[in-house]
């Protein structure tokens, strides 16, 4: 077993830089060609022809009636929230990205923090149940890492009190629950086609609804609160995908169907391999559920792994693994709440697992030779995890 870079000092293990995910691109000469029609039309924003066709294709991979194409993840999930209208209170997940929360807070709303399932890391249903309240106006899931969170047991909980779920789906695109596709769960989904996701646009999301009350609203609101030329109905934004974003997007959306399949092939090893590794406890993946394998997260048990989840992501940097606190900390310790009340409670299954995980890298163009090294270099750590702590502490 070879010894990890922090006691041999060596040199690390990979020559460049491993990050935990790497953008898709498209070939560049079928990107150019999509840029010629760009530059014969001079259409270049405000749902051009590759707009509106892209936006066709999102929704049928989705299995949705309508998709509205927006600038981004953010912005499109700001949009549903906003067109809903929801008031009062917004049963949701610490355990999700920033924009999650900053979403309900920008759209008016209060988020009010329900603890995790502490096996799939996903918005726990009971907890739903027991915060329900007068003043709920929604519930708001997160498919976490791409693993489809418990769409039933959420509405089961929701349903009976009219209250409406809706889903931060940025890492589900074309994920599966029981044959159906993420896309076509609660009033309306919301996806992230970041640079970082398996599928991109570079920038850019979308919401998908069977409603078209949902897609009309969302529509306007995207774009100024317009409705037609002499008409605006509601107080907009600037949050339209362009002709540039619509044309990588096309091309990236053909090879959806390889990239999960790579991430899915490279998902099995990592598993394969690191649950055999004590102190190491992989997410949970659902019945029924088809992960995205959109990241691969590890929780470190310290107790059985000799070591803490950060002294394993300094020893994996000096090793050129660039690993993610992914996510830490907890929505409701950033520094940006500590003054809202919403903030003060106590979640100590999101707690643990966000103090505990770290996501490895896992992308289309990785070679599983990569993933057998890094899967390598933890057990290495693994087995000399007394003497890396030593040598971590003597640094610090």
């Amino acid at each position: 077993m070879r010894i990890p870079n922090i006691l041999s000092g060596k040199g690390p293990f990979f020559d460049a830089l491993v990050y935990v995910a790497r953008t898709t691109l498209p070939p560049r000469a079928e990107l150019s060609k999509l840029l010629d029609r760009i530059y014969e039309t001079r259409w270049v924003t405000n749902f051009g022809e590759l707009h509106n066709e892209l936006e066709s294709k999102v929704a049928k991979e989705s299995g949705a009636r309508y998709a509205v194409l927006c600038a981004n993840g953010t912005l499109a999930l700001y949009a549903l929230l906003k067109t809903l209208d929801f008031k009062g209170d917004v049963l949701t997940t610490p355990f999700t990205f920033p924009a999650t929360v900053h979403s309900i807070v920008m759209a008016g709303a209060r988020p009010v923090f329900c603890d995790i399932d502490p096996d799939d890391y996903s918005l726990d249903p009971a907890e739903v149940a027991r915060k329900i309240g007068p003043e709920t106006s929604a519930v708001l899931g997160v498919h976490v890492y791409g693993n489809v969170c418990d769409v039933d047991a959420l509405d089961a909980a929701a349903s009976p009190r009219g209250v409406p779920v809706v889903y931060d789906s940025a890492h589900a695109f074309k994920g599966e629950f029981n044959g159906r596709r993420v896309g076509s769960f609660g009033r309306a989904e919301v996806f992230s086609f970041h640079a970082t996701k398996l599928f991109t646009t570079i920038e850019g999301g979308a919401v998908v609804t069977n409603d078209e009350s949902i897609r009309r609203g969302v529509r306007h609101l995207i774009n100024f609160g317009i409705k037609d030329e002499e008409s605006v109905v509601a107080v907009g934004l600037n949050a339209k995908m362009s002709e540039f974003h619509a044309a990588v997007g096309l091309l990236n959306i053909k090879e959806t169907d390889r990239i999960l399949e790579k991430l899915r092939t490279l998902a099995d090893i990592y598993r394969g391999r690191l649950e055999r590794v004590p102190g190491i406890k992989l997410q949970k993946i659902r019945p029924g559920s088809t992960p995205t394998n959109q990241y691969m997260s590890v929780e470190i048990i310290a107790e059985d792994f000799g070591m803490d989840r950060d002294s394993l992501y300094l020893a994996l940097k000096s090793e050129n693994i660039v690993a993610r606190k992914y996510f830490y900390p907890p929505a409701h310790k950033y520094e940006c709440y500590k003054n809202e009340s919403f903030s003060r409670v106590s979640l100590p299954n999101a707690e643990r697992a966000a103090a505990g995980i770290l996501c490895l890298p896992i992308y289309y163009t990785l070679d599983e030779k990569s993933v057998e090294g890094v899967c390598d270099i933890i057990a290495s750590l693994r087995a000399n995890a007394a003497d890396v702590k030593k040598k971590l502490s003597s640094a610090r």
